[in-house]
């Protein structure tokens, strides 16, 4: 039982030196670096456009001037009511306030009477201010014809403000919280997407980089082929997760900086779903990505091997993009947010609006697990059937060890007699 115990502790004390390895060297590389920094910038920029350019409030600087001052205060609220700021000042003269126009101080002046105002301006009109101002005057002069009649304003206000429209809608509309709610989670997801796209590649690449130099012969003589490839994920995975949390930190200390953001509840959930989904979803694809980088032994095969996976992950984000912003409480989106490879995508944007409960998240990180196992015990079976094959492309049935493996193994594997011994 104890040697069971030492001889287990030994295989993960030398996993982890291989995941160490991995994480120090390419920590430093300045791939890692640049793309990391380029990532913080893209998404800091980003921030601060929506910020203080996208999302700018409007101002409009209006000057009144004689009768059309008593427009100046209504014409401000109504505005206000419409998303746009009217700063209003009061200007001495008509020719003053032409000259301000003139100079750009103001954006319009509006003089003449409040049944007749005048609108001055540089070149064009505001539209919305312009249906504004004609609304008012027209209720000054309807105020006007009833006080001529005796006929009090107050109670065609009244009767006017109980008349209106009424909508039935068949579907509830996206409150504006809704719509922030279902813009962060595809941002999680594509973040996701990405993540486990550049460094599930990353591993593909890795293996063969060890494999054509020919280094995994000399590791293979001190661990096993499942150490090795444990490590190599978990090191890659660790990476991953460095680069998205320091992108992560400066999003939301930015977001909540600018108040780009305003959904209160959303950040801590979509914050561990997002944790949790990015390491579900990377171990997932890197072990078929592993598998798939240990069937070849140049660079340049790297692409045309990986392709089904890549094609694989990039289905499951279109469909998430063509489906579950749209609809993310549906019976499509549960079940989409169940399959294993659809998961990781699907499910970080049904926990940014709250389209999700317990049970539901429980079995998907239940079946995500499940299927991350079968894909190691698979992927892991790829890799030390094929890891010490050289030459050309390894045939999948070799590679799962079908029949014909050994004999393929025997014309195509490397002269590495230790190595080879140690697989066993």
């Amino acid at each position: 039982m104890l040697d069971a115990r030492t001889t287990f502790l030994d295989a993960m004390r030398l996993t982890l030196v291989v995941a160490a390895r991995e994480f120090t060297v390419r920590i430093r590389s300045r791939v890692f670096i640049i793309t990391t920094v380029l990532a913080v910038l893209g998404i800091g920029g980003y921030i601060l456009l929506q910020a203080y350019v996208f999302n700018k409030p409007a101002v409009l600087n209006v000057g009144f001037v004689g009768g059309a001052e008593q427009l100046a205060a209504p014409a401000r609220a109504d505005m206000a009511s419409l998303g746009i700021t009217v700063t209003t000042h009061k200007v001495s003269t008509v020719a003053d306030g032409k000259g301000e126009v003139s100079s750009g101080t103001l954006d319009t002046l509006v003089s003449g009477s409040a049944t007749a105002p005048v609108l001055t301006v540089q070149t064009s009109a505001d539209g919305t201010l312009q249906t504004v101002l004609t609304d008012l005057a027209r209720e000054e002069v309807l105020n006007g014809l009833l006080a001529q009649h005796g006929i009090p304003a107050a109670d065609i206000d009244r009767a006017l403000a109980a008349t209106s429209v009424q909508v039935d809608t068949l579907t509830k509309p996206l409150s504006a919280a809704s719509v922030q709610e279902i813009v962060i989670g595809v941002l999680v997801s594509g973040t996701l997407y990405i993540s486990m796209l550049v460094y599930g590649q990353l591993v593909a690449a890795g293996v063969i980089e060890e494999k054509s130099n020919r280094i995994v012969e000399i590791l293979l003589t001190t661990v096993r082929p499942w150490q090795l490839l444990l490590g190599k994920i978990a090191g890659i995975g660790l990476l991953a997760l460095a680069q998205v949390a320091a992108v992560a930190v400066v999003g939301v200390v930015m977001a909540a900086a600018t108040r780009v953001v305003t959904v209160p509840t959303v950040g801590v959930a979509v914050a561990v779903g997002g944790g949790v989904w990015l390491v579900l979803g990377y171990l997932m694809y890197a072990f078929a990505f592993a598998a798939a980088g240990s069937m070849v032994s140049r660079q340049e095969d790297v692409s045309s091997v990986s392709m089904p996976v890549i094609l694989v992950l990039v289905a499951a984000w279109v469909i998430t993009l063509s489906v579950v912003p749209y609809s993310p409480s549906s019976t499509a989106t549960t079940v989409l947010s169940l399959i294993p490879l659809m998961s990781p995508l699907v499910m970080p944007v049904r926990i940014a609006t709250g389209d999700i409960s317990l049970w539901q998240a429980v079995v998907g990180v239940v079946l995500a697990i499940a299927t991350i196992y079968v894909l190691a015990a698979v992927s892991g079976r790829i890799y030390r059937n094929s890891v010490l094959r050289m030459g050309g492309r390894v045939r999948l049935g070799q590679a799962l060890g079908l029949r014909g493996s050994a004999m393929a193994g025997a014309s195509g594997a490397s002269d590495a007699p230790a190595a080879r011994d140690h697989l066993m």
